[in-house]
């Protein structure tokens, strides 16, 4: 069925319905299957054939050693993204911290961060309620739904109603970045199954990132860090944004070597002057 890493996908349906892992897959791979582990096994086959990523069709998908509900209404959690929530422990090594997770989706950054801080105070905001659905069922199942406050809005204007300017201590974000004239050569698995209002970013893809960069001036204090993920080859128009408000603007690279996190840090300075 033109599926990429197919053998790996069998095996990785077949350990699902065992509910074991592949290293006994292989000691005991002239096991015979129970009837509904069978039955399982070859719809879960079927899906898959028809470009359903196996990770919605398990429903579930690891991130920093966490597991996650996923279906379609969210997006697929990314080894990526992992070195997003790194970079954010990074910057806030100890201590209470009020963050802020634009886009949550799933809820994997915000609830990795609130299980790793655990006296940080969260935001998660998202744009579509479907997707906080999801995201407060993976909060409480890893026992952090009353560290983290679920939003529904546009960007950071969810805000509005429950904090102050200058009163957060670090926003991040892994915002749709993927340019219009992009979409159609992404794979089908992608294209076809994850939800576009997670991808897409307008005509060059950074229309999202070039609205959020001053609304997270607004609202970050003085000596707050934004972290976000962009796309391939947009590192120079991302960093452009930041003006002279901004400092200590790094890139991070991802696993295989591409610039794939922007950190910035506000500027010190007196109370509203950048606001």
């Amino acid at each position: 069925a033109s599926c990429p890493n197919s053998r790996f996908d069998a095996e990785y349906l077949l350990c699902f319905h065992l509910r074991n892992n592949r290293g006994y897959l292989l000691a005991h791979s002239r096991d015979e299957l129970a009837a509904a582990q069978l039955e399982g096994f070859w719809e879960g086959v079927e899906k898959r054939c028809q470009g359903m990523p196996a990770q919605y069709v398990v429903g579930m998908q690891e991130f920093r050693g966490l597991e996650f509900e996923v279906s379609p209404e969210v997006l697929i959690p990314r080894p990526e993204t992992e070195l997003l929530v790194g970079e954010v422990l990074r910057c806030f090594p100890e201590g209470p911290v009020t963050l802020v997770d634009v886009g949550t989706g799933s809820g994997c950054i915000a609830i990795s961060l609130a299980v790793e801080r655990s006296e940080a105070r969260l935001f998660a905001i998202d744009l579509s309620g479907k997707a906080l659905e999801v995201a407060r069922r993976n909060a409480v199942k890893h026992g952090v739904e009353t560290n983290i406050r679920f939003l529904e809005g546009d960007l950071l204007s969810p805000l509005s109603l429950v904090a102050q300017a200058e009163s957060i201590d670090g926003i991040c974000s892994n915002p749709p970045y993927v340019a219009e004239g992009d979409l159609p050569a992404l794979q089908r698995e992608v294209r076809d199954w994850e939800p576009r209002v997670a991808l897409a970013g307008g005509l060059k893809g950074l229309s999202l990132i070039e609205r959020l960069v001053p609304q997270a001036l607004h609202w970050l204090r003085p000596g707050g860090y934004l972290s976000m993920e962009i796309g391939y080859n947009q590192q120079e128009q991302v960093c452009a944004l930041f003006g002279e408000e901004w400092q200590d603007l790094r890139l991070n690279q991802d696993f295989s070597g591409i610039p794939r996190l922007v950190t910035a840090q506000k500027r010190s300075s007196p109370a509203g002057i950048y606001r």
